[in-house]
């Protein structure tokens, strides 16, 4: 049984060139990073952070099986662990950056990173679009740290994550994200985002919504109040959404048989798998893997 693949930064051909970062951060024009790395052809995850930022071209970027129209001012903020691929025109150009937790929080709290909206990858969209007005300052930023990346000026390391630290501030600020959410107070964003790593770290084991609201030290009226007020969805939703998800990236991403991967997510009953992919998809696994493969090769 194959495991899904997530990619490192020293998987990438042009990996010499960002050799005095270690693996843990890369910045390259995006024309020239899809040059030199041609095996991006399929749906790939990653062990890093993404930001990748459009200022000429167009094409369609797919994350996780949510697709996004891609045009200059176009910028995508990915998590470790999410499925993309993209279809992009020949003139596609911008910048395209990794950075690792471990790069990050040489200097900053790893935490506050987990905090920005665009990083709640059940709650708000990975996709932001630069107003044209604000095209130049955000393409300002990338290309300083591009420039202190090339040419390793004393302290240039400090000075990339002072940078990417400012990127990601003005970032935050110009992203409009999920209104809904926006309105909690920062305590029950903190809550949402404490419930989107445990049903990560836990999903596969189905456990209670009451475990989850223990470790939280929460009430489950009070997790069920969260998430429909936040999301208009019960805690349950969002640990089946999970399960799914993680379906649709091995149905994609692996040749695993359809009893494979049920059992591979701890469901004994494939019937049952199969019935619960149809409700929440509108399609059996088995027609999710082909329309999916179809769109790739497309």
């Amino acid at each position: 049984m194959k495991d899904l693949p997530v990619l490192t930064i020293s998987n990438f051909e042009d990996y010499n060139h960002c050799h005095h970062c270690g693996n843990s951060f890369y910045i390259r024009n995006l024309d020239k990073h899809l040059k030199d790395n041609l095996f991006l052809d399929r749906p790939h995850g990653h062990d890093f952070f993404i930001l990748l930022f459009i200022t000429s071209g167009s094409g369609m970027h797919s994350i996780d099986f949510k697709n996004y129209h891609v045009k200059a001012g176009s910028l995508f903020l990915l998590s470790p662990g999410q499925v993309h691929h993209w279809n992009l025109s020949s003139d596609i150009n911008g910048y395209i950056l990794f950075f690792t937790k471990e790069y990050f929080q040489l200097d900053f709290n790893y935490n506050k990173l987990l905090t920005l909206p665009f990083f709640y990858t059940h709650i708000n969209s990975p996709c932001m679009e630069i107003k044209e007005e604000d095209i130049e300052q955000v393409s300002n930023i990338f290309k300083k740290i591009d420039d202190e990346y090339l040419n390793k000026r004393k302290l240039f390391h400090d000075v990339i994550r002072l940078n990417l630290k400012m990127l990601l501030i003005e970032l935050e600020r110009k992203y409009t994200g999920n209104q809904q959410a926006s309105g909690l107070m920062q305590y029950q964003m903190n809550q949402l985002h404490k419930l989107e790593t445990l049903i990560d770290a836990h999903y596969k084991e189905h456990k209670q919504i009451s475990e989850y609201a223990s470790i939280m030290n929460i009430s489950i009226k009070q997790l069920n109040t969260l998430c429909k007020k936040a999301l208009n969805k019960t805690p349950g939703d969002l640990l089946q959404e999970r399960l799914i998800l993680e379906a649709k990236r091995l149905l994609v991403y692996s040749d695993n048989s359809i009893s494979s991967i049920a059992y591979s997510l701890n469901y004994t009953d494939n019937s049952y798998f199969i019935r619960l992919f149809r409700k929440l998809t509108t399609m059996t696994p088995e027609q999710f893997r082909i329309v999916q493969l179809s769109e790739c090769i497309s």
